[in-house]
């Protein structure tokens, strides 16, 4: 049998060699200075998985010796996070984060909760009454899962290895009808030199709560809102000015085209879910990103 094999090459500061068959592989290599955030050298590496399961965030991020997932997709994703880390015998998670409770970032909780162990969930301080949420809800409960719900303009911190974690709450307890975006918990998670915000489905309101942190630049973006162009969008990538952003869409609710072009001019290495799986190794001084497609 003949496979076909097609290649993308994304030319960074250096290519990424070596090909997986019957996938498509984008790779590029992004590089500054480094040791960890407390000045110690840093020894280990910090890897991402951000899924291609449509528009919907799922994502697994990986240091020497924890596991920590951010959101689980649609209710059939759960699978994709369980069949990943199966496949590498690891069968807790230490730390589980939803960043809010739409369909399309907690549908998949409850199978992730029915086959891995779970150490530590973290959930923004509001209640929903979809299905999804109450699948979760109630698999966490039978399992005496304890559920952390993070207040309103608190911070939940830790380390794993040599990386920090930072997870922000959003300002506000009321962002008004429909506004469940806003409430998103995003993760800020610093590795040697190399730092990464997580924004989740962040909208105006959020976007401008996670500028006034002065966090500072940023070596990667996990893009908000599934590639939506906003109007604090340029402002957003102005004040982060990542080196790399992923946007989880899919071919039929792909990123606005003003958010295409906007990170292209400003020369971010941009990959977008529906052309597969990225995932964004750090060894604290670079990036390493590479992308499959089954």
């Amino acid at each position: 049998m003949t496979m076909q094999i097609q290649k993308l090459i994304r030319k960074c500061t250096a290519g990424i060699a070596g090909l997986i068959a019957a996938l498509t592989v984008a790779g590029c290599t992004q590089q500054a200075g480094g040791s960890s955030a407390s000045g110690i050298p840093v020894t280990g590496k910090v890897t991402l998985t951000v899924f291609d399961v449509g528009k919907a965030d799922a994502m697994v991020l990986q240091t020497a010796n924890t596991v920590t997932v951010i959101d689980t997709g649609n209710k059939g994703d759960g699978k994709e996070i369980e069949k990943f880390l199966t496949a590498q015998e690891i069968d807790t998670i230490d730390n589980l984060i939803i960043t809010h409770f739409d369909k399309d970032h907690v549908g998949g909780a409850a199978r992730v909760l029915n086959r891995l162990k779970v150490r530590n969930i973290y959930v923004p301080d509001y209640k929903s009454d979809s299905d999804e949420y109450l699948s979760f809800i109630q698999k966490a409960s039978a399992n005496q899962n304890t559920i952390t719900s993070v207040p309103a303009q608190q911070k939940v911190e830790w380390t794993a290895d040599d990386a920090s974690f930072r997870l922000f709450a959003a300002n506000e307890t009321d962002y008004g009808k429909n506004e469940e975006n806003d409430f998103s918990l995003c993760l800020y998670l610093q590795h040697g030199n190399q730092k990464f915000l997580f924004a989740g489905d962040a909208e105006e309101a959020r976007q401008q709560e996670l500028m006034a942190l002065k966090l500072g630049e940023v070596d990667f973006l996990k893009f908000p809102y599934h590639g939506h162009y906003l109007p604090t969008t340029e402002q957003f990538l102005d004040t982060f000015a990542p080196k790399v952003s992923v946007v989880c869409c899919s071919n039929k609710e792909y990123a606005d085209s003003s958010t295409v072009e906007t990170l292209q001019k400003r020369g971010v290495e941009a990959y977008y879910t529906n052309d597969g799986t990225v995932t964004v190794v750090s060894d604290g001084a670079s990036l390493t990103c590479t992308q499959t497609k089954e």
